[in-house]
């Protein structure tokens, strides 16, 4: 397995980041100007990608990083509807590929820090993986491109500390196994997921998962930074903004498609979590307002 290996700081920095599809028999387009890395990663399907003459076929829940100024091209049509997040970023430092054999992974910080300057991590980022906790790394993807959304001063910057979060999320999955409250999280996560659009308790998922509620309030805090119920409501309004900005379905009808009944709530809801209305913010992606 190649890795992608650079010193940090400065840590690389984050371009865009959009969600997209193919449609079966289409595929990525030709390019070798592209001055960035070019990050992939399929939700759903596969993508055949040829990079300087290496073949990737990338599967649902894989990702794999394009070099900059390197030749790179579908060279097979999707098989199915494929649907995928982009993201492009730069770095500052050199950044070598090497071979995973050849990598001492007990030797992150390579200098530490003084009163004058700030330690040094030797970073390892594979070029192309599986990954293990998907649910994570989802969210994370579509917490990014839904900042772009958003025209608070400090959306922008929020957008490359995320970023710097979902780069060290990398390097975990390629250093460990995930630890037991990584795993709960996980699972929560996944019954979110799966039962978002009826009533949740915290009691359903303490029964799921066969731990106490307490205990798995500590994990999501730990592994997420937010409770089971703060999760279940970002999801929810997540999942509202997809239907908002692909749809002309009025409130009412979302809000039971997200499992809220109460319509005033619903809208009290998103207005806490993305600091504008409903209406408003299908008003700034140019959606008919219903």
């Amino acid at each position: 397995m190649s890795i992608l290996t650079f010193i940090s700081p400065p840590f690389p920095t984050f371009i865009k980041c959009e969600e997209d599809s193919f449609a079966i028999g289409q595929k990525h387009m030709k390019r070798s100007d592209l001055r960035l890395f070019d990050l992939l990663y399929v939700k759903k399907g596969e993508l055949f990608i040829t990079e300087d003459e290496v073949q990737y076929e990338v599967e649902e829940g894989e990702y794999v990083i394009l070099s900059p100024m390197l030749k790179h091209y579908g060279h097979l049509g999707c098989k199915q509807q494929t649907d995928y997040y982009w993201l492009h970023f730069q770095m500052q430092n050199e950044c070598r590929l090497v071979e995973e054999g050849n990598i001492d992974w007990s030797k992150i910080m390579i200098e530490e820090g003084t009163w004058t300057n700030p330690a040094e991590f030797l970073m390892h980022i594979p070029k192309y993986k599986k990954i293990k906790q998907r649910e994570t790394l989802e969210s994370m993807l579509q917490r990014i491109v839904e900042l772009d959304f958003l025209h608070a001063p400090d959306a922008k910057l929020r957008q490359q500390i995320l970023f710097g979060e979902f780069i060290l999320f990398l390097q975990k999955e390629a250093l460990s196994i995930p630890s037991s409250a990584e795993q709960v999280s996980q699972k929560v996560l996944a019954y979110i997921h799966g039962h978002f659009q009826e009533p949740i308790k915290m009691e359903d998922i303490s029964q799921e998962l066969l731990f106490h509620p307490d205990y798995i309030t500590r994990c999501m805090q730990y592994s997420t930074g937010m409770t089971p119920t703060q999760y279940l409501a970002h999801y929810r309004m997540s999942v509202a903004k997809h239907l908002l900005s692909t749809t002309n379905e009025k409130m009412t009808a979302i809000a039971k498609e997200v499992g809220i009944t109460d319509s005033t709530y619903f809208t009290k809801l998103f207005k806490k979590i993305e600091g504008i209305t409903p209406i408003q913010y299908r008003r700034i992606i140019g959606r008919k307002i219903i």
